[in-house]
């Protein structure tokens, strides 16, 4: 891993998706790098291990792996046998090996006349690490039993008593799960993620609707009582328009806030956005066509203190997932959920502006009651005022 790539993954915050991606594109294009190389390491392999002063091979070994091809009797003679050429560490504590190997077929073939007069050679194909059953011991656990041929193969090989790398916690985790193949390891790890990431979007209704990292109460309250309708998979979703009736438009229109924030591991963290909109600026607002538009996003961001002490309590709907609520200080609108949150009791009254600059209608007069029933032939349901004195 170059030091560009290893700053980029070992940043706190962002894209987690965007970073595994990145290092199995690396990861990958190094080892089709070196299968490009096949013929050069191949001649290279015996000319290290003549000056190593190593066993030489076989000399019809030799003239196999030299001339890419072989005869009928060669199989005979080294059925079974596998020739280590090249092996390097592409990976932290991964090596990528070639080797020969060499199998007659076992007893699917015995019973089958084979013509070999010596004078036919056949090609030395390639297995590469892309093959359906890459990582496999063997080429018969890659194929079966019943493959017949001498073949170059590629594969992975964990090597156990490696590092420590100098590479971040969640890449480490990844690699070292059991396994030859690294670039199976990180796409397990990306489709986990993109799992975790799918469920939490599909729960965005009830972080809505909870606003746990909400801090002004008017845009609270709008966002609690925001209507909502089941989707296709059963589960609830946010209408995309509503009417907001009885509270000064400028205390909750154009104002990007945070709701929600769900850790994943102790660098990164999904963040949850929700703006309100005036769908007609210039026009009233039609019966059938509700005025606010409401639009979410997801973003990946850098955990906030205190950490995130892993996924297992992270997860949607655990009391892990949300940090200490906000303070309560500054805001008399009673938490989502508590029993005298209904519209109409004490519990829900906002409070009297503090500042002069307030918008809201007189002090203590102006509640937000639940969706209504009305439609208004738009298939929204409206957020209507109860109890409002101008």
């Amino acid at each position: 891993m170059g030091d560009e790539l290893l700053e980029k993954v070992s940043a706190v915050g962002g894209s987690l998706e965007e970073k595994i991606q990145c290092v199995i594109d690396t990861f990958r294009y190094s080892a089709r790098h070196l299968e490009s190389l096949q013929q050069v390491l191949r001649r290279r392999a015996l000319d290290r291990r003549n000056q190593a002063g190593a066993d030489p091979f076989p000399q019809e070994v030799e003239e196999v792996i030299a001339e890419g091809t072989y005869v009928e009797s060669f199989l005979e003679a080294f059925d079974g046998q596998s020739f280590l050429l090249f092996s390097e560490e592409i990976v932290p504590s991964h090596e990528y090996r070639l080797a020969l190997e060499v199998h007659t077929g076992g007893a699917y073939w015995s019973s089958i006349p084979v013509q070999d007069g010596g004078a036919v050679r056949h090609k030395v194909e390639t297995v590469g690490a892309s093959s359906p059953a890459e990582g496999s011991a063997s080429i018969v656990g890659q194929y079966g039993a019943g493959q017949r041929g001498a073949v170059f193969v590629w594969r992975w090989h964990h090597l156990l008593d490696q590092g420590p790398y100098n590479v971040p916690e969640w890449l480490a985790k990844a690699l070292g799960a059991e396994g030859n193949d690294p670039l199976r390891k990180l796409q397990g790890e990306l489709e986990t993620l993109r799992r975790w990431e799918q469920q939490v979007r599909q729960e965005t209704a009830q972080h809505i609707k909870a606003g746990t990292e909400i801090k002004d109460p008017y845009v609270k309250e709008v966002l609690r009582l925001w209507p909502s309708e089941s989707d296709p998979q059963g589960g609830e979703q946010l209408k995309k328009c509503a009417w907001v009736e009885g509270l000064d438009p400028r205390l909750f229109v154009g104002r990007t806030v945070l709701v929600h924030r769900i850790h994943y591991d102790a660098s990164h963290a999904l963040t949850l956005h929700a703006n309100i909109s005036k769908r007609h600026q210039d026009e009233p607002a039609q019966e059938t066509n509700p005025p606010y538009r409401l639009t979410t996003s997801w973003h990946w961001v850098a955990p906030t203190p205190p950490a995130a002490i892993g996924r297992q309590n992270s997860r949607p709907g655990t009391a892990g997932s949300e940090l200490t609520r906000p303070g309560t200080s500054h805001s008399q609108v009673t938490q989502p959920g508590s029993q005298n949150s209904r519209p109409g009791t004490a519990g829900s009254e906002l409070t009297r502006p503090g500042t002069s600059h307030s918008q809201v209608t007189q002090p203590g007069t102006c509640e937000l009651a639940k969706p209504g029933n009305r439609d208004n032939g738009g298939g929204v349901a409206p957020l209507q005022p109860r109890n409002c004195n101008r």
